[in-house]
């Protein structure tokens, strides 16, 4: 399998990312490499490691979109950009899925000009898996649609099915719509319209109501779906939480010498769950819902980021969840809009 990586962007230097996504050769002999950046850095990093040349391949550029630029004004204005060129390489089907640690912004727009929709999506949604008390649970939309319709949510809620069951394994789904409360009578006038039009859908095992706490701590629902907006929102208050937290217990350790001692005991401990709540232990979000892959990591992602993405890029690919999902629109039902 053909994977393109988009090495010159992110805020990790080439060197990092390259030699992240060499490790994962290692880990999966059925992988293969296009490592999309400027050539020169490309190989300097090369050659310190020690890889099958035969599964790793360049494609140079010098254009990059970079974290703040405006994605539209990059799209527009860079057609050489490594992530429009990590995206044609889908497209032209030299590649199945591409990463990129960039703008997410232009990474969302290489993904929709260059791989382009199922038929019938209406709106491609990124979803995310995210730890639990009893495993883990997956959620969408992650920001890719701020405005949502109840015909978007409800395409949202089939493809998390179709991804809870093909990617995490779960026979049958348990669908909850994010909210501030789990009575049926809570939320603003859209997510009353989103809750109506979620309990319509009659193969979609809906729970109702899930609050972002209980979503977290206990186990009602394996699919947590919400616009894209309320999504990032929940995202984004996870890891600035989990980054308090881990600095607080810092502080804390560090007022006397028992704790200190303490702390020295635990560190195994801290390092797994630090391990568990960063991004790098998933490595990218996917957009669902396209003609090929698209996956988006985080601007901070680093060599093990890289690495996890790789992997978590095959997983998907290899469970050909967008060939179901778009079995699972038809069979739904789910109004279905061709833009």
């Amino acid at each position: 399998m053909n994977l393109a990586i988009d090495v010159a962007s992110g805020e990790k230097p080439t060197e990092e990312l390259v030699g992240g996504a060499i490790k994962s050769l290692f880990l999966n002999d059925d992988v293969n490499l296009i490592l999309v950046g400027k050539e020169k850095s490309i190989l300097r990093a090369l050659s310190k490691l020690k890889y099958d040349r035969n599964r790793v391949d360049i494609k140079h550029t010098n254009q990059i979109i970079d974290m703040n630029e405006s994605p539209s004004s990059g799209i527009k204005h860079k057609k050489s950009a490594s992530v429009l060129i990590a995206a044609r390489l889908v497209s032209n089907k030299e590649a199945e899925g591409f990463f990129s640690p960039g703008n997410t912004g232009a990474t969302l727009a290489a993904a929709l000009t260059e791989v382009g929709r199922l038929k019938g999506v209406m709106r491609p949604p990124l979803v995310s898996t995210l730890p639990k008390i009893s495993g883990e649970f997956c959620m969408m939309d992650m920001g890719a649609n701020v405005d949502c319709t109840p015909d978007y949510i409800a395409q949202f809620a089939v493809m998390g099915r179709v991804f809870a069951k093909r990617f995490l394994k779960i026979d049958n789904p348990r669908v909850g719509l994010l909210n501030i409360g789990e009575e049926n009578s809570k939320g603003n006038t859209e997510t009353k319209k989103f809750f109506e039009r979620l309990e319509k859908l009659k193969k979609i095992n809906f729970v109702g109501n899930v609050e972002p706490n209980d979503m977290l701590k206990s186990d009602l629902a394996d699919v947590v779906i919400a616009d894209g907006f309320n999504g990032n929102i929940v995202l984004k208050t996870m890891e600035g939480t989990a980054s308090l937290m881990v600095n607080l217990l810092k502080t804390e350790i560090k007022k006397n010498p028992i704790s200190i001692m303490g702390g020295l005991m635990m560190k195994p401990v801290f390092n797994s769950l630090r391990n568990q709540m960063s991004s790098d232990s998933v490595g990218s979000a996917i957009l669902l819902g396209l003609n090929g892959g698209a996956f988006v990591g985080h601007g901070k992602t680093g060599g093990n980021g890289i690495k996890n993405a790789v992997l978590n890029m095959y997983n998907f690919l290899d469970a050909k969840i967008n060939e179901k999902i778009a079995k699972e629109l038809y069979d739904s039902g789910v109004k279905r809009r061709i833009f």
